[in-house]
């Protein structure tokens, strides 16, 4: 059985699990710890737990049990004082209480039947913060990553995140790994925070695993503006650690490799490109002759979803309604590795 380390948390995860389960293959993901927004954020800032909301839904996509159960950790307040909170956010965070972090995970793990394993990247929260060209500072991955289109954009220059020391399993689950695939999902606050601890980098640097990184279909504001998919490639490259000199790495591991890159090459329906126009959100482009001497491997594929995801009515965070096909992508990595 292949191990598979999927790096990343959010629907972009869920989506990508939801096709890896149907295959023999032992899924864990690392998640993040600096979310701290929606219903994740109150339960984080009142409480004082691990923000329960990409374990919930990573936990989920791993899940085996009856779809009413994937659907009670999934359910989501539309009245009252619990609007907008997910009744699984709430039951990790009552099982934190009682059997601390990982224990909750565990037993919520026991609950939803799951195959695989969720593991946050540190066992206690953190803090990201962002700093833009222009010298603006935003502290919060929620504010970094619910930027308002209205107004006007500035590049991200660096990520920064509080010290926080490694979980020694996901070191572990990267040591065994046969492939490690970056998302899908959002660059800077999904994927990146995750590689900010120390440790993580130098750890997939040192593996012989396949790397593979799943880019984005729609760029993102505030994030991602006007990156085509090799851009995606290079920052997370240079977050990994990628020499600027060429040969600096000889005779060991080369820090920043990524050996394939799954791209979508399919243009989304015309109302959905509108839609996204509104959130100066456009297509990201398979700029192929960027990977010419990367060593990189292209894989292009028609991945856009036929579904159109609907927000929640109860979810006060901004949601992608494009998404990767989930069977596709999977078949795709499965036939990779």
């Amino acid at each position: 059985m292949k191990n598979i380390v999927i790096i990343g948390g959010g629907t972009g995860t869920f989506t990508l699990l939801a096709g890896l389960r149907k295959y023999p293959s032992n899924n864990t993901v690392i998640v993040s710890t600096a979310d701290d927004g929606g219903s994740t954020g109150i339960l984080r800032k009142e409480l004082g737990v691990m923000p329960p909301g990409d374990i919930r839904q990573c936990l989920v996509g791993l899940s085996y049990t009856q779809p009413e159960m994937r659907e009670l950790f999934n359910f989501r307040f539309r009245e009252g004082s619990l609007s907008g909170h997910s009744a699984g956010n709430i039951i990790l965070a009552a099982l934190e209480k009682i059997a601390g972090v990982e224990g909750a995970i565990n037993l919520a793990g026991k609950m939803l039947n799951v195959r695989g394993q969720v593991l946050p990247v540190t066992l206690t929260p953190t803090i990201l913060s962002a700093v833009l060209q222009n010298g603006k500072k935003i502290v919060g991955e929620h504010l970094i990553d619910d930027q308002d289109p209205k107004g006007k954009s500035s590049p991200i220059k660096s990520l920064r995140l509080s010290p926080a020391r490694a979980n020694p399993k996901a070191i572990k689950a990267l040591e065994q790994a046969d492939a490690i695939v970056f998302g899908p999902g959002d660059l800077f606050t999904s994927i990146l925070p995750n590689i900010l601890v120390k440790g993580i980098a130098a750890e997939i640097n040192k593996s012989k695993a396949k790397k593979i990184l799943v880019t984005n279909i729609m760029t993102k504001f505030g994030q991602t503006d006007g990156f085509k998919a090799g851009d995606f490639v290079k920052v997370l490259r240079g977050y990994l650690g990628a020499p600027s000199r060429p040969g600096k790495t000889k005779g060991r591991a080369e820090a920043g490799k990524i050996d394939i890159a799954i791209i979508n090459n399919k243009k989304p329906q015309s109302p959905m490109l509108a839609a996204y126009k509104k959130e100066k959100a456009v297509m990201v482009e398979p700029d192929t002759k960027a990977f010419n001497k990367t060593g990189v491997q292209v894989e292009l594929a028609d991945l856009v979803s036929g579904d159109n995801f609907k927000k929640h009515s109860g979810d006060k965070l901004k949601r992608s309604f494009l998404r990767h096909d989930s069977d596709k992508l999977a078949k795709i990595i499965w036939g990779l590795i």
